[in-house]
């Protein structure tokens, strides 16, 4: 690094040390590093312009107030006459949150790595161990195939130590930090019933699908979030490589995968099996639920996304311009950094048969009827003829399999439930 880029940075993070809308507090940080101080004319000039560019706005990083300094017209000038150099002095890390909804997050207060550990009930060797950028790998990798494409999905499972920190991170962190409204899978109190309710009995129901969600949430994205929060760079590049990975090669050679599927792989992304995943996705999704709960408004249209599916449900004005809404719902998605999965995209109409989630929504949300007749009939014959006969999958444990299934549809229609628990109890398990 050569002398100017040294000192560049050492003042970019100084000036990013705190919030950035307080400008006597900025100069404050900066002061003690430009030296002579009857000569840095450039200085006040420098931190008010970077004061209105992000005073509001969440965190930057260094490198990017880096930049800004780099092309500082005062500054270069302060520089080239040896009036810019800066002097050995640290300042001390403060949170900063962004304006507006983040001032009222109650999250932990962490201005250092230090305090990261102490929060994350962590030794401060094993902090640094689980975010070194060295060898050492902390997942389990498997490979699932999509049952309807044939393509890949990767199961990245964090091990013992980094799942522990990663629990720690979402109890203490990321649960203080609300989705969008719209959001309704992976949050407390929320289910399928609340996606689908409010597209039940509407004359038009406009189904879209994400491509690969977790994987194309990258580190960046999710540092984002952490920077907005208010945590110093430091803490947020932490707390970032705590909760995103990079398939390592060998994994991704074991499997025919295309150039996207393999480039999103071996990109930090947000690995699905991270007890911290699914929160840091509905955050990553927040701009993009809010520009389509504005666009669905405009139309007229209910909106609700659980995790990858969207549903967009209306009247007869929305069915008017279906073709056009489902477009730029679609140029949306692009722009804010995803990709639409056009192969499941569905628009269903009142007279056919509207199902999401695995449930049918005509009038109200309701078990599929062939769902609900092929289960009884796997019921029926495990009771006549013994369960080994239907578990034709070779399931280890077959009654807690059908167990599940029973207890989702008691919990979408309590009736059809207890019918179908009378004849589990006929089962002779022994």
């Amino acid at each position: 690094m050569s002398s100017q880029a040294h000192h560049i940075r050492r003042l970019a993070i100084a000036l990013t040390a705190g919030p950035m809308a307080d400008r006597e507090a900025m100069l404050a940080r900066a002061k003690p590093l430009v030296g002579d101080l009857r000569k840095a004319h450039w200085l006040e000039p420098l931190v008010r312009k970077l004061s209105l560019e992000f005073g509001e706005a969440p965190r930057p990083t260094a490198l990017r107030i880096a930049g800004r300094i780099r092309e500082d017209e005062g500054f270069v000038k302060a520089w080239t006459a040896g009036y810019g150099r800066i002097f050995i002095s640290h300042a001390t890390p403060q949170m900063a949150p962004a304006a507006g909804a983040p001032e009222k997050w109650e999250i932990p207060q962490i201005t250092t790595l230090g305090d990261l550990a102490d929060t994350l009930r962590l030794h401060a060797d094993e902090l640094g161990w689980l975010v070194s950028t060295g060898k050492v790998e902390h997942y389990r990798h498997r490979w699932q195939v999509k049952p309807k494409s044939g393509r890949f999905r990767l199961i990245e499972s964090p091990k013992v130590l980094l799942k522990f920190a990663q629990r720690q991170v979402l109890r203490k962190i990321l649960r203080a930090i609300p989705p969008h409204e719209a959001a309704r899978g992976f949050r407390p109190g929320c289910s399928v019933r609340d996606f689908v309710e409010p597209h039940t009995g509407k004359e038009l129901l406009v189904r879209l699908d994400l491509e690969d969600f977790f994987p194309s949430i990258t580190a960046a994205r999710v540092l984002r979030i952490f920077l907005t929060a208010g945590y110093p760079e430091s803490v947020a590049r932490a707390l970032t490589r705590l909760t995103t990975h990079a398939a390592p090669r060998p994994v991704l050679e074991e499997k025919d995968l295309t150039w996207p599927e393999r480039r999103r792989f071996a990109t930090p992304h947000l690995p699905q099996g991270a007890p911290t995943s699914p929160a840091l996705a509905n955050l990553s999704a927040f701009r993009l639920d809010c520009r389509l709960a504005a666009l669905a408004n405009a139309a007229g249209a209910a909106y609700t996304r659980y995790a990858d599916d969207l549903l967009f449900s209306g009247g007869t004005d929305f069915a008017r311009q279906a073709r056009r809404f489902e477009v730029t719902a679609g140029a949306i998605i692009i722009e804010e950094g995803f990709s639409p999965n056009h192969r499941k995209t569905r628009v269903l109409r009142k007279s056919q048969r509207q199902h999401a989630a695995g449930l049918v929504l005509n009038e109200t949300p309701n078990i599929d009827r062939r769902e609900f007749d092929r289960l009884k009939a796997i019921l029926t014959n495990c009771a006549r003829y013994g369960p080994a006969s239907q578990n034709r999958e070779k399931l280890p444990d077959f009654a807690a399999y059908l167990t599940g299934r029973l207890a989702w549809v008691g919990f979408i229609h309590p009736g059809k439930g207890a019918k179908l628990r009378e004849i589990f109890e006929l089962i002779d398990w022994s």
